[in-house]
């Protein structure tokens, strides 16, 4: 195996100057060369950092110099306080870093060819033990790791301890129960990151330039995961308030050009009345994007996500209201099965039922169920009761009647219950109409709900 340290100091005191090292940003870093990323911090130095296993890489950057090589090249963006080196085991490259890191890439490369030796030579000072211990190894003239590895195990063991024996043992290789653990870091399920302005501003192409740096951090966070979004939550502070803005994507996205055009036309119909000091992006559910396999022919799917994407757009300069999408729920009540909302319903699973998480009870799956009889595309906002002689079946009346009845009885236990009789019919001008007779009430009454187009 071969282990990366990406250390730094971090005072432990909070009235000290904090290290400008934000973690996440290096773990981002260090997460594009590598899927096993673990956090180490150590209990009684100030050192903090991430360890990064590189082996199963080599063959994907073209062999271990070349990765070394991209990996030093990347840091060059941190200050000279980050230090680098590489071991075969993880914790001997965390000594490596906190007491002999690599000044130069052919240092760095260097190491690839370390051995115990290169580790007997650092001083006691590298084992993270407590400042009293630490005295009586000098007391006792033990200056290198090669003095405490040389000595008897079981009096080692007797006389400092066995904490210090298995830090010991992990960095020279050998199994040691006791030994610190890399567990491999899990990525946040959600992302937010602040900025400040250089310069307090309610110009919207200055607010705008430095809000495409945070679309694009998101945006990276979003691709190393293979997620989507469909929701940025952006809030921007000014001295006295701050301004909310909730930018929506009709399809999951990792596109940043995709949301770097709906940024720029949301901002354009915003205004500020105070200078802008802080931007934060917040991005708190994500799924899964499909893999798209790329045809020669010409994909069926693309219509519908240029759609979406103009949907996006218009939505973005005209406002959330302008473009809605419709969506059935489970109720036979016309005036109540279509809702209207922000974003379009995600495909249902195949299978009829589908089990709800911490639920003994499945949820149904409306799409598998067998179509009803035909409803029409315009509803009228409230029924208009029909004047006249009542419709019939037979020709040369104001309504004839052509198809039902389909009985429509629902909401007996809440403060709009039905009982309607519902017939497709038509009218003096030869249109397909929707009508119902409500047998709620004593002498049922005919009314138009509807037309098909």
């Amino acid at each position: 195996m071969r282990w990366i340290a990406l250390s730094y100091k971090h005072p432990r005191n909070p009235c000290e100057v904090k290290s400008q090292f934000d973690a996440g940003s290096l773990f981002e870093l260090a997460s594009h060369y590598s899927p096993l990323v673990c956090w180490r911090q150590d209990q009684h130095d100030e050192y903090v950092g991430w360890l990064v296993e590189v082996q199963s890489s080599f063959r994907l950057f073209g062999g271990a110099q070349d990765l070394l090589s991209q990996l030093w090249e990347s840091t060059e963006g941190f200050s000279g306080e980050l230090q680098l080196a590489n071991h075969h085991t993880a914790t001997g490259a965390w000594w490596l870093g906190k007491c002999a890191p690599a000044r130069s890439l052919d240092d760095f490369l260097a190491m690839l060819n370390f051995n115990e030796n290169s580790l007997l030579a650092l001083p006691v000072s590298a084992l993270d033990c407590n400042t009293n211990l630490q005295n009586t190894w000098r007391q006792c003239g033990f200056a290198r790791l090669g003095d405490l590895w040389r000595l008897p195990r079981d009096g080692f063991l007797k006389r400092f301890g066995a904490q210090a024996l298995a830090e010991l043992d992990s960095g020279f290789g050998i199994q040691n129960k006791l030994a610190p653990t890399t567990v491999a870091h899990q990525a946040a399920n959600t992302f937010e990151k602040e900025k400040e302005l250089p310069f307090h501003s309610d110009r919207l192409d200055l607010i705008e330039h430095h809000a495409q740096a945070l679309l694009e951090a998101v945006c990276n966070w979003l691709k190393r995961q293979k997620h989507g979004t469909r929701e940025l939550h952006w809030t921007f502070i000014q001295a006295h308030g701050e301004e909310v803005l909730r930018l929506r994507s009709a399809q999951a996205t990792d596109c940043v050009e995709t949301w770097k055009r709906l940024l720029h036309h949301q901002l354009g119909r915003m205004q500020f009345n105070d200078d802008v000091r802080h931007l934060r992006v917040q991005c708190t559910y994500s799924e899964l994007l499909p893999n798209l396999n790329h045809s020669f022919l010409p994909d069926p799917a693309e219509g519908t996500r240029n759609w979406n994407n103009t949907c996006d757009v218009l939505r973005a300069r005209l406002g959330e209201q302008t473009v809605l999408f419709a969506a059935t729920e489970s109720d036979p009540r016309p005036e109540c099965s279509i809702v209207l909302q922000h974003t379009p319903t995600q495909k249902p699973a195949n299978t009829a039922f589908k089990k709800v998480a911490n639920q003994s009870t499945p949820e149904l799956n409306r799409a598998a169920l067998p179509v009803s009889t035909p409803r029409p595309l315009w509803l009228l906002p409230t029924p208009k009761p029909l004047q006249g002689k009542s419709p019939q079946w037979q020709t040369g009346g104001p309504w004839q009647l052509l198809s039902g009845p389909e009985r429509v009885e629902f909401g007996w236990w809440d403060a709009k219950p039905c009982k309607r009789d519902y017939y497709c019919a038509r009218d003096s001008n030869s249109s397909l109409v929707w009508l119902y007779q409500d047998l709620l009430e004593d002498k049922p009454r005919w009314f138009l709900h509807g037309y098909f187009a």
